[in-house]
């Protein structure tokens, strides 16, 4: 397959590769996006196809879902409805940003959430008018690519388009927190470290049986 790498820094013609991005999201394949943490591969969720590539592309087993990228507040909102005071915390303090959350329970399965602080991604999400789930660009187990010659490296022959944004500014991973029925569990470490997760939200909690903190 021959992979297609679009220089998003190039002002000139950003609207036109960012549209060319969007429109390939639309018709099922996999593109590969800048983030402020490391690159991503991008799907459209509605189509069945596209997500089983995605998980055949990255060597990820089944039973991992893929994270929702957003590109605004408002769509969290139509996505999940209400949700706990605790996620209002973690959304003013760290989105947009490099913190996925999981929130636990929704239509009985979790559902993770990453709003990245980057204009590509942003943009990408908004012009492609589907939802788009999205993981890091790498097979399961290997390090992030930061880089679109990582991607290229990594990903050659496997999907058609790469948005060259330049390096990633943080170059690790978001880090992952999970939110149920009142506690949070921090599932990794990325760019946010634990101490400021926990001065976000651990003045109100208290760790239950399992270890897992309690919101109060």
């Amino acid at each position: 397959m021959n992979m297609r790498l679009l220089d998003v820094k190039d002002k000139d013609r950003y609207r036109e590769y960012l549209q060319e991005a969007a429109e390939a999201l639309r018709s099922g394949e996999i593109v590969a996006f800048p983030t402020e943490t490391v690159y991503g591969l991008g799907v459209n969720a509605q189509d069945e196809k596209a997500v089983k590539n995605l998980y055949a592309v990255k060597q990820r087993p089944q039973e991992k879902e893929f994270a929702r990228i957003i590109c605004n507040l408002e769509e969290i909102d139509w996505l999940l409805g209400q949700v706990e005071d605790p996620v209002h915390q973690l959304i003013e303090r760290f989105w947009p940003g490099p913190l996925t959350i999981v929130f636990s329970g929704y239509d009985k399965k979790d559902i993770g959430v990453r709003f990245p602080d980057h204009k590509v991604a942003q943009d990408l999400v908004r012009l492609s008018g589907v939802p788009v789930l999205a993981t890091s660009v790498n097979i399961s187990g290997g390090p992030p690519a930061t880089s679109a010659g990582e991607v290229m490296a990594t990903m050659g022959g496997k999907i058609r388009l790469v948005l060259d944004g330049g390096p990633c500014r943080l170059e690790t991973p978001s880090t992952v927190v999970k939110i149920s029925k009142g506690s949070y569990q921090i599932l990794r470490i990325g760019a946010i470290p634990e101490e400021a997760i926990n001065e976000c939200l651990v003045a109100r909690a208290t760790p239950d049986k399992k270890g897992h903190l309690i919101i109060q």
